[in-house]
């Protein structure tokens, strides 16, 4: 019980994190972003034999999203994590943030 995701970092049922990561910037200090947009890269493993057998999608590229976002300058993102039943269903999305 202990490992479901409430007191460990990565828990046998359910796990969700978002870590904050860093881009390479030309300025010393990073403006607010007013917009944000998402690619995410989803996994589904089956869980009963032992083949690691997966099928894996994704959505569209940073630059489309971005654009129909609205965003022309990408200031800094997030990756989020989100992963059910030891991996067998998990989610990767990195998060953009910009103006």
């Amino acid at each position: 019980m202990l490992q479901t995701g409430c007191f460990s970092q990565k828990g046998l049922l359910f796990t969700y994190i978002r870590q904050p990561r860093s881009l390479p910037s030309h300025r010393k200090e990073c403006p607010k972003a007013n917009k944000q947009c998402y690619v995410s890269l989803t996994q589904l493993k089956e869980p009963v034999t032992r083949l690691n057998l997966s099928v894996m999608w994704s959505n569209k590229a940073v630059k489309e999203v971005a654009q129909k976002a609205g965003i022309t300058e990408i200031y800094y993102a997030d990756l989020e994590t989100l992963s059910i039943f030891l991996g067998t269903y998990q989610r990767r999305r990195v998060i953009f943030y910009g103006n």
